[in-house]
């Protein structure tokens, strides 16, 4: 495990470096009590409140947080402890996200949307519970072939799973003729790989809103999110030092990473998988995952689903028409 251990610290330790300096400069231009909160959310810092108890509303109480977060990093080569530094990482997104929020919205006029308001994590709810919404897919990285990640997505979007879009596959998403949005199930999060808080926060919120989870359970959290939440992570091309230890993060929370480039003995069974040929993604991401798709697979030309429900079919879009006022038979 030495080479993966490497990698993960090697990102966590930068990330960490990161979140430093951007407070202490933060602190600098604005002074340690400046307001800091995401937008339309009770939970303040979601992670660290879930983790920790704390309460982030200051720039003075990130403080504090940047020594926890760097106590996690032991660069230890076992790997329980570089899955610790994973979730390290991953308080160090939110702070980095959070600090991006102190003078207005950083996703304002950008193609994702940023943190998700505590409103949209209520109305999934339902849909959740009732496995109307069977799992979450979280899709990052830059595939080789755009085509191949808008097989993948539209699968998702047919099966009905929710997915979260972060770095250049927004864009071969749009490209391609993905429909997105929240009606849509694929919502587009951010370019950025700190971006992936944003749907880790959606899955620590819900341990909040609907399962009862008391701030600074750290282990409740981790059982909740391994145990309740249906959620994996999907890599196109290559991942770096920083997306691998925010991919160990995800493992921590118990959702597997299915990547599409052959690790070899960086491969850590039903965790972090290789899966080269885009055919299987989908099949084997659900596998590991565990989850059970009600709707049968129907071969038609068109995307079905309730993400589609109520969609006019453009003439442009149509495959085959069989009627028409201007061709009646």
């Amino acid at each position: 495990m030495g080479a993966l251990t490497d990698l993960i610290y090697g990102g966590a330790n930068a990330v960490a470096g990161l979140v430093k300096n951007a407070v202490d400069e933060a602190i600098e231009k604005h002074g340690d009590d400046k307001a800091l909160s995401f937008p339309d959310t009770a939970y303040f810092f979601p992670t660290i409140y879930a983790a920790t108890g704390v309460k982030v509303q200051t720039l003075a109480d990130l403080i504090p947080c940047v020594g926890v977060l760097e106590s996690l990093i032991t660069n230890n080569e076992d790997l329980g402890d570089a899955l610790n530094a994973g979730l390290a990482t991953a308080v160090g997104a939110e702070i980095l996200e959070g600090l991006a929020y102190i003078d207005a919205n950083p996703y304002e006029n950008a193609p994702g949307i940023g943190f998700v308001p505590d409103s949209i994590i209520r109305s999934l709810g339902v849909p959740l519970v009732t496995g109307d919404i069977p799992g979450v897919a979280v899709v990052i990285g830059k595939a080789e072939n755009p085509q191949d990640l808008a097989k993948v997505v539209k699968d998702y979007q047919v099966k009905g799973l929710l997915t979260f879009l972060i770095g250049e596959v927004i864009d071969q998403a749009t490209e391609t003729g993905v429909k997105m949005g929240l009606d849509y199930r694929v919502i587009p999060l951010g370019h950025g790989i700190t971006a992936v808080i944003h749907v880790v926060t959606i899955a620590i919120r819900a341990a909040l809103i609907f399962g009862g989870l008391q701030p600074g359970d750290l282990p409740g959290l981790l059982a909740y999110t391994k145990e309740r939440v249906p959620a994996f992570v999907n890599v196109f091309g290559a991942p770096d030092q920083v997306a691998v230890a925010a991919g160990a993060g995800a493992i921590a929370l118990g959702f597997p990473v299915i990547v599409d480039v052959d690790l070899g003995d960086l491969q850590v069974p039903g965790a972090l998988v290789s899966v080269t040929d885009h055919n299987e993604t989908v099949a084997r991401s659900l596998e590991l995952r565990n989850i059970k798709v009600k709707a049968k697979a129907i071969n038609m030309c068109a995307g079905y689903a309730s993400a589609f429900e109520g969609e006019i079919i453009r003439k442009a879009d149509m495959h085959a028409e069989f009627y028409s006022r201007n061709n009646p038979t």
